[in-house]
């Protein structure tokens, strides 16, 4: 049979700010380790809603089981840059196991809350016993300590304006020095074109100089060799005309043998007359 029940009052918070980390509280013999606390989630239908969802993971790391655990959870976010606080108590029953260690998901979605949380954002998450009980004992959590949670949520929002400021100069330094990079490169770039350029340019011009060079010398050996033609053509006519002159009057059967192969290759060349 179970002996009476002792009632044990707490004087000291049992309390934690997280989110998403772990919180541990303080309970009978050990303390209860609340894992994951989240608040406010995306709807799963999309359309960037948001839903009032408080979540966590609970292990008892007691001695025992507890048929009530009444815990406080304080949540601080921001809403479109202004702070919020929200609480909602939660009763659990927390099993227990030799040798292991009970653990129980926890969820659910807080009603009045909902169509309300659209543009906010979490950042505290509180939890804090209010009482528990098991077969032996009741426990009562009292406190008298205070917490300013738009002092906090201010100073993590100034925090973040702080950081963005300074993400926001750093990319600023960084976009100065690669526009600076980027103008090098395209100097360097125009130079490296403006030279090559030159030098497509010069070597035109020395091709340029090499063709009239290498015309001129055709010209001039093509002059060279018509006026040596004309001049051997001149000599031939002159040669065809004196055969001419002397054989004409000639009959054929009194021409010589080379008088007749000078008249035939004259008349081979049309010059038998002359021309």
């Amino acid at each position: 049979m179970l002996g009476p029940m002792r009632l044990v009052l707490l004087v000291a918070s049992f309390s934690a700010v997280a989110y998403g980390d772990d919180i541990t509280i303080p309970l009978g013999e050990g303390s209860i380790l609340i894992q994951g606390a989240r608040f406010i989630r995306q709807s799963l239908a999309g359309g960037g809603s948001l839903v009032p969802e408080l979540s966590f993971t609970v292990i008892n790391q007691t001695s025992s089981p507890w048929k009530a655990v009444k815990l406080q959870f304080d949540m601080g976010g921001i809403c479109n840059g202004e702070p919020r606080r929200w609480s909602r108590i939660v009763v659990l029953v927390l099993g227990w196991m030799s040798g292991t260690q009970w653990t129980k998901e926890y969820k659910e979605t807080i009603i009045p809350l909902v169509g309300r949380v659209d543009e906010c954002r979490t950042e505290i998450i509180r939890a804090r016993l209010l009482q528990a009980d098991n077969w032996s004992v009741h426990i009562d959590g009292v406190t008298g300590e205070q917490v300013d949670f738009e002092k906090q949520l201010r100073e993590i929002e100034q925090r973040r304006e702080a950081e963005a400021a300074a993400r926001a100069e750093q990319e600023r330094i960084a976009a100065e020095e690669q526009a600076k990079k980027d103008a090098a490169t395209a100097t360097a770039q125009a130079k490296k074109e403006a030279a090559e350029e030159a030098r497509r340019k010069r070597l035109a011009a020395e091709q340029e100089k090499k063709d009239a060079d290498a015309k001129a010398r055709y010209a001039k050996i093509k002059s060279e060799e018509d006026a040596k033609a004309a001049a051997e053509r001149a000599k031939v006519r002159a040669a065809c005309a004196l055969i001419y002159k002397n054989t004409i009057d000639k009959k054929i059967n009194d021409l010589t043998v080379r008088e007749e192969q000078q008249v035939r290759a004259c008349q081979v060349l049309g010059l038998y007359p002359p021309q």
